[in-house]
């Protein structure tokens, strides 16, 4: 109905006729409709009902229904508000799970602690756990606990430490009061030095922190123990030595005594042979003297030892007495001698040291 159209200012009104075939409306200056392309009459024969009137009623468009648009928005708010609601819910519920994990890690690592200030501050973060009631009374306990420990560890002792472990024997401290008694025992076991200390270090603590050096020192010991056979083939070996290399100056004992050519020292002398041992004996022979005795004591210490060479000997420490004789019977001498000596596995004397 519009004199012209409004985009291009072509005149309309009077100017306009339907398509036959598809409908729409064409200019009567147009031969072929533009939507269909279909010929079309020119405009002197067409008929007068076919041309549109001007004042004719335009065909009203086709208008959207507004309940379609409506419940369009309304489906979108819905799934959007439930798209919310379900975030929200796994989120709260992610959020509950996470906190029952940090719940059960903290219970889980109360069980080896033993101040109750902990305890006291999982029943403030937690108070609606199925865990309060248990750590409520263990609280209790170790608040008690906690104050005999403290008087422990004034004064520790073996006593004190025994004492606290039979009184609570579920303690979580009792660990550190096995590590306790373990240093108090090794520092005794060191202090005697002895097999036996050794071997009841090892009796009491099988898995105790010096194990391996207990072991190691019990083993020293067994290799240094002198065997009752071994003893007195030592006391033999210096009974000959005295008797024959000294008291009668053979040379020949004296070269048997001795390793190969010569002992390392022997009273104070540097590679003596047993030329140097016999004239330490030939010096004690004044003009009144018959003869020299000698009696090695009862009390011998031996140990075993490394020697100068390396290897392993026996340390021997002896007191000797000396009796010489003279002509003059009632006037014999007598002297105590402190013996030190190393002898080898094969019992040849490889140093010796006489003094008074």
């Amino acid at each position: 109905m519009a004199g012209t159209c409004p985009h291009c200012g072509i005149k309309i009104s009077g100017q306009l006729r339907i398509c036959p075939k598809c409908g729409n409306y064409c200019l009567k200056s147009q031969e072929v409709c533009p939507e269909c392309k279909n010929p079309i009459e020119p405009a002197n024969t067409t008929r007068p009902e076919e041309l549109p009137s001007e004042t004719a009623t335009p065909a009203p468009r086709k208008k959207r229904k507004k309940g379609n648009t409506i419940w369009g928005c309304l489906g979108k708010i819905i799934l959007l508000l439930v798209t919310v609601a379900l975030c929200g819910t796994g989120y709260y519920y992610y959020h509950q799970q996470r906190m029952q994990q940090k719940e059960q890690a903290d219970y889980e690592r109360l069980a080896d602690v033993t101040n109750p200030q902990f305890h006291e501050q999982f029943l403030a973060d937690y108070p609606n756990s199925p865990h309060c009631d248990e750590i409520r009374e263990r609280m209790l306990v170790l608040q008690q606990e906690h104050e005999e420990w403290e008087q422990v560890q004034k004064i520790i002792s073996r006593k004190s430490i025994l004492r606290f472990m039979k009184n609570h024997p579920d303690s979580p401290r009792q660990r550190i009061c096995e590590d306790i008694l373990d240093s108090i025992d090794w520092h005794e076991a060191q202090a005697n030095g002895g097999e036996e200390a050794i071997a009841k270090y090892l009796k009491n603590h099988p898995s105790g922190r010096h194990v391996t050096e207990a072991s190691e020192r019990r083993n020293a010991l067994l290799i240094a123990k002198v065997t009752p056979s071994e003893r007195a083939t030592i006391r033999g070996t210096l009974e000959t030595f005295f008797s024959k290399a000294i008291a009668h100056q053979n040379v020949e004992a004296a070269r048997e005594a001795i390793p190969v050519d010569s002992m390392v020292e022997f009273c104070g002398k540097r590679q003596a042979d047993a030329e140097v041992i016999v004239q330490y004996a030939r010096d004690k022979m004044e003009k009144d003297v018959i003869g020299l005795h000698y009696a090695i004591g009862q009390q011998m210490e031996v140990r075993k030892e490394s020697l100068p060479n390396g290897s392993v000997g026996f340390a021997i420490a002896v007191n000797v007495q000396e009796t010489i004789s003279r002509s003059d019977t009632s006037k014999p001498t007598s002297r105590l001698y402190r013996v030190t000596a190393l002898i080898n596995l094969e019992q040849k004397i490889v140093s010796m040291s006489i003094k008074n």
